[in-house]
């Protein structure tokens, strides 16, 4: 290396490499702006982009908001031009925007709510146009209408200007509904035990058939479908079959798409008898006593609907024994060789829990102690299963809720739990005024105030009146249950009666009844009291034997006595349950009474629910008047049968022993009917669904009964009967009745057909 290198060159070079490094400063974004913007604010788009005035420019972070601005879905189009401004950098995002819907609209949709259309699309109002989301919105429609049976519907998108300054567009559905697919066939494959018919009675989808217009039958709806696997599961189960499978159906549609078929594969496998029955664990007493609560036997056809009333009879046993976390679990061992299935109980008691404290909900009428003192459980009792169920029961049969739940949410500790009720209060009083026109009593005027729970203490009573020419009806009524908080029932009521109706006589009548009662246990009532009733009789026609005439007025003073079982789940609307009550009542002389009786009577109900809601209804009443003294039973105190409440298909009191009086000195005989002092009657009915939400019932009936005089045995053979049909209608002023009556065997003058209306229930 030469000495002029090392001396000059070189100190030059290590200074070049020794010095800082020379950086190029960036240039500053200076401005941002858009260009395009319809419906996006300017605000909305920076607010997306990571670039801002001030920020050093960067191609890398412009690449990222381009990529940003796309995924917002807002916009079709981006692209940047970039410039320079006031020494820096101007960048202009130039956009193309989707469409935005301003407005959805279904078109064509009857069968099917807007509401439910809309909840299960995809697209919404103020979004952006996306075809992808269009698409999916038009199947999810389609698969609405194909859980409802519509097969052949056809849906159309169209995009129509809605609002072209905001870039808004209308987005329609036009749907085509066409009619709806039924189901034309379902059979089962595998089944060899159980053919095809007896299988498509187990299940809830049907065929299309005859009547399908009325029962709704044909429709295919997959909710459904999915019960019917459980229903034929159960259904083989409960016949011994316990490796049973059941496979998910096969849905064919015809080549027309104008019906559906259905196949559902069933593998049946071997019947199982039960071999031992046992019950393992925490057994509370001995063996044999929980085995004699249980349902299967050893050597029958095993039942799956027993062993789950095993289980039920099981854990209400430990429940009542405090033990409400008891946990019971069945082992089913089969021997595939002999086809016999062992069955073991395993039971968990756990711990013993109390009842911490009672909650009320829901309440707002019905005071707490209304509902406190239909318990059967108390706060820091031990808890027990069928005091609840019972509690709950006499809460329905109040009738005061719609609904009852009582739920058992754990207490203050890991041994206790709170019950909570709560109740779904319903509508306990009627308030109607009205006036109407008859031609027998031309202008009518009808008032009623009727509650079952007066300022919600479970007070219930009523005031009413029906003012015409011909009649004059008042009543007043007031019972409590619970009388001064006490377990004794108090009641009372007065009635002002005038009516010129009958044409044989005029009548009026006043008088009223104290009654008191107590329930002796649960449901069983005894009921005694006092009742006066004066009445008086006059204006007779020849019609009415002058023997009648002579003790047709007069002082009823009477006491009576009743006991009522009565375990009806609601008392104001009952569907299941009995009723069944037994009175005796006595007028005599000691008491001030000129009508002087001893009367026993027996009316006894059945409510039995039937699939569908149905609901079939029987009653059977007795009776038995005798007069004490040597004077008639009164008229008034005597049986007539027939009207509304009795023999629908008679015209009202027409029914009873008759005698023929003189129609005048020109000969002819005509009928009198003066009541028997023996009565029987039965009532059928069965009540039919027909819009339950809004209350409206139809009805058939059918009657039979008759009364008998004190020169007649009852025979029934001589019993007259009727059959009809009606609507009802649980009216906000009501129980409404409308019934048409058929007389059967029907005797000369008699009418073909009865028409009745009433205000109120009919037993």
């Amino acid at each position: 290396i030469s000495t002029t290198f090392t001396k000059k060159i070189l100190p030059i070079v290590m200074a070049l490499l020794l010095w800082p490094p020379i950086t190029w400063a960036a240039p500053q974004i200076t401005r941002i702006q858009f260009k395009g913007l319809a419906s996006v604010s300017e605000q909305s788009a920076l607010s997306r982009l990571d670039s801002a005035v001030g920020k050093p420019y960067s191609s890398k972070m412009v690449r990222e908001d381009i990529k940003r601005l796309y995924q917002s879905g807002f916009f079709s189009d981006v692209r940047v031009d970039k410039s320079r401004y006031k020494n820096g950098v101007s960048l202009l995002f130039d956009v193309n925007e989707k469409q935005i819907i301003g407005k959805l609209t279904l078109k064509g949709n009857k069968k099917l709510d807007q509401d439910d259309l809309i909840e299960a699309i995809s697209v919404q109002e103020m979004e952006p146009l996306d075809p992808a989301k269009v698409a999916e919105t038009k199947v999810a429609i389609q698969k609405l209408y194909e859980e409802k049976g519509y097969y052949l519907v056809d849906i159309e998108s169209e995009v129509v200007p809605f609002d072209e300054e905001a870039n808004q567009n209308e987005l329609i559905f036009h749907i085509t509904e066409n009619k709806p697919v039924k189901i034309r066939r379902i059979r089962f494959l595998g089944n060899k035990k159980y053919s095809d018919k007896t299988l498509r009675g187990k299940i809830k989808t049907k065929e299309k058939g005859m009547f399908s217009f009325i029962s709704g039958s044909g429709k295919l709806e997959e909710e459904k479908l999915a019960v019917d696997q459980q229903m034929l599961r159960f259904h083989y189960m409960d016949n011994g079959y316990l490796k049973v499978k059941v496979y998910d159906p096969n849905i064919t549609l015809s080549k027309n798409r104008k019906a559906i078929y259905v196949s559902i594969p069933v593998h049946e496998g071997e019947q199982f008898k039960v071999g031992r029955v046992d019950v393992a664990g925490d057994i509370l007493t001995t063996k044999e006593e929980l085995l004699d609560l249980l349902s299967l036997e050893a050597g029958e056809i095993y039942k799956k609907s027993l062993e789950i009333q095993d289980l039920q009879k099981l854990e209400e046993f430990y429940g009542d024994q405090a033990y409400a976390y008891a946990n019971i679990i069945p082992s089913i061992e089969m021997n595939d060789d002999t086809q016999v299935a062992d069955v073991t109980y395993f039971i968990q008691k756990g711990p013993k829990i109390r009842v911490d404290k009672i909650i009320i909900k829901g309440n707002a009428v019905t005071r707490d102690k209304v509902i406190r003192r239909e318990m059967r459980v108390v706060e820091n009792s031990f808890y027990s299963k069928s005091a609840i169920e019972l509690s709950k029961m006499r809460l329905y049969q109040l009738g005061f809720f719609q609904e009852v739940n009582i739920s058992t949410p754990r207490g203050s500790d890991e041994n206790s739990v709170n019950l909570v009720v709560e109740v779904v209060e319903k509508s306990t009083g009627t308030f109607s005024i009205g006036a109407g026109f008859s031609t027998l009593e031309n202008f009518i005027f009808t008032a009623t105030v009727q509650k079952e729970n007066f300022f919600g203490r479970g007070w219930s009573g009523g005031v009413s009146a029906n003012i015409s020419k011909l009649r004059q009806d008042i009543m007043v009524s007031l019972n409590d249950r619970y009388f001064m908080d006490t377990d004794w029932f108090l009641g009372v009521s007065f009635q002002r009666f005038q009516s010129q109706l009958n044409r044989d006589f005029n009548q009026n009548r006043f008088g009223g009844t104290l009654t008191l009662g107590r329930e002796l246990f649960d449901f069983f009532n005894l009921r005694f009291g006092y009742m006066i009733d004066d009445v008086s009789v006059t204006n007779f026609s020849t019609q009415v034997p002058q023997f009648f005439q002579d003790n047709a007025s007069g002082l009823t003073s009477a006491t009576f006595a009743s006991v009522i079982y009565d375990k009806r789940d609601n008392r104001v609307s009952t569907k299941k349950g009995f009723y069944s009550s037994v009175g005796v009542e006595w007028s005599n002389e000691y008491m001030g009474a000129s009508n002087e009786y001893i009367k026993v009577r027996t009316d006894q109900r059945v409510f039995i629910p039937l699939p569908g809601k149905f609901t079939l209804k029987s009653r059977a009443m007795a009776g038995y008047v005798n007069s004490t003294s040597n004077r008639p039973v009164a008229l008034f105190e005597r049986y007539f049968l027939g009207g509304i409440n009795t023999l629908r298909g008679y015209d009202l009191n027409s029914i009873g022993p008759q005698i023929s009086i003189p129609s005048g000195a020109t000969g002819g005989d005509t009928p009198f009917t003066y009541g028997g002092n023996k009565m029987l009657l039965f009532n059928v009915e069965l009540e039919i669904p027909l819009y339950a939400k809004s209350g409206f019932y139809g009805v058939g009936f059918f009657d039979s009964g008759n009364s008998f005089g004190e020169n007649q045995n009852i025979d029934i053979r001589e019993l007259r009967s009727d059959y009809g049909f009606g609507l009802r209608w649980q009216s906000p002023f009501g129980p409404l009745r409308f019934e048409w009556g058929f007389p059967i065997n029907k005797q000369p003058g008699e009418p073909g057909v009865v028409f009745n209306f009433s205000i109120g229930q009919s037993f």
